[in-house]
């Protein structure tokens, strides 16, 4: 693809994540030391996932049909940007899961948006399936480096702010940080390739309808849209857990985005080198097992807590299962169904995972730490100390079925099939209305 577009594409993925990836990585630890209690948290964090739920069709409503990707992409954070800014100034409980929710509401659409823009682009150079798949592998790794770079950027924002450490008042500063690259998104966007609706085709105006479709239509779509479903109920354990965690195990409370980040650098190497490597050669099936499995050893290792540089090392294991299940879910997703619904089918995936599955996992996370929490008297204070082995297990095993299930469900050749089927589908002239 040309040098230029696909240099704006890996800019839309690098801010679209640096958004998201700045409060990510250490809100839930900020939000534990201003005292909020772990169920507060879950539902905090639930807010955004949340919005997962509720506004993806939406979005990939407007823009399979009404208004163009990038004009959507700009509106949208402008108005994250104002959400926000208002949210980091927030104390209470209401207040926090009030804007929390409006912001995803607003952010969560362009999760799915960000993809189908690529692919669109993507479609234009009439190759394989193999390089169309390399060439979003590539685009993606820059979201990933985007991650990385807000847990860098979030340090030095802290020493310019003079923010004292493990401060418990004045503005969060992760939230400031969200709002400066939501703003900046929503400039960028404006200059990103023209993505319209795709108005020459006579499809159902009720695109999401015909996602639905998926589920009978495409064999296996129902059995592995349902797995995907339940592993993302267990990725707010990492997600929303892990701040805490690594606190325990005594990391430093300025240090924790960017120990964290390790994942993302493990991200970057599987997603730039490994996927696009090994997805031709060995198929969408085999990758499933490797990003799977993944996750279930690193609840382990976190479920034994020690040594401190394994369950560090451990962090690299979410990269991989990252970029051998979510993206490849999202590959999966584009290569079974019609272009003419793509931004609904993604936004149906976001909302099976991102939405149900880890609403459900926020609030569950924060039960279950709550569950296993305890006070104990330490230097004449009483303090909340978690039991987190017994936290972890439930995750580890959960994860470890789902990967089974991948296992013994999911087939290469029914996608393959329905892929070929799809694209003979979209060769074939429509025939004129009389």
């Amino acid at each position: 693809m040309q040098r230029k577009v696909g240099l704006l594409l890996a800019g839309m993925m690098f801010l679209e994540y640096a958004a998201w990836g700045a409060w990510m990585a250490i809100l839930s630890g900020t939000l534990s030391n201003r005292g909020f209690a772990p169920e507060q948290i879950g539902v905090i964090i639930s807010a955004f996932w949340m919005g997962c739920l509720l506004s993806p069709f939406l979005g990939g409503q407007l823009v399979d049909r009404i208004m163009s990707s990038q004009l959507f992409l700009s509106i949208s954070h402008a108005m994250c940007a104002v959400a926000a800014f208002v949210m980091a100034y927030q104390t209470s409980f209401l207040g926090l899961t009030t804007l929390m929710l409006i912001w995803s509401l607003l952010f969560a659409p362009s999760l799915g948006i960000t993809n189908s823009i690529s692919f669109r682009q993507i479609d234009k150079l009439g190759d394989t399936e193999a390089i169309r798949e390399r060439a979003f592998s590539v685009i993606r790794t820059a979201g990933t480096i985007g991650w990385i770079a807000a847990a860098g950027v979030l340090y030095y924002f802290n020493e310019f702010l003079h923010t004292p450490k493990g401060a418990v008042t004045g503005p969060i500063p992760e939230l400031l940080l969200t709002g400066v690259f939501n703003l900046i998104m929503a400039v960028y966007s404006l200059f990103l390739p023209n993505t319209p609706p795709l108005k020459n085709q006579r499809s159902d105006p009720f695109a999401f309808r015909k996602a639905f479709h998926l589920f009978k239509e495409v064999p296996g779509f129902a059995v592995f849209m349902w797995i995907s479903f339940f592993a993302a109920t267990e990725f707010m354990f990492f997600y929303n857990l892990s701040p805490q965690f690594l606190i325990s195990l005594n990391v430093p409370y300025t240090l924790v985005p960017i120990t964290k980040a390790i994942s993302q650098v493990a991200e970057v190497g599987a997603l730039a080198v490994l996927l696009p490597l090994w997805l031709p050669k060995k198929g969408m099936k085999w990758c499933l097992l490797v990003g799977s499995f993944a996750w279930p050893l690193r609840y382990v290792i976190f479920a034994i807590g020690r040594p401190l540089w394994l369950v560090v090392l451990s962090l690299g294991l979410h990269g991989f299962g990252y970029a051998f299940v979510l993206v490849v879910q999202q590959l999966y997703v584009d290569r079974v169904c019609p272009s003419d619904i793509r931004a609904s089918a993604q936004s149906l995936l976001t909302i099976m995972t991102l939405g149900v599955g880890n609403v459900l996992g926020a609030l569950l996370s924060g039960i279950v730490q709550e569950h296993f929490t305890h006070s104990v008297m330490s230097h004449g204070q009483l303090i909340q100390v978690t039991d987190w082995a017994p936290v972890f297990i439930l995750p580890a095993a959960t994860t470890l079925i789902c990967a089974f299930a991948y296992m013994f469900t999911f087939r290469d050749s029914d996608v393959e099939a329905y892929s070929r089927n799809n694209m003979e589908i979209a060769s074939t002239p429509a025939v004129p209305l009389e």
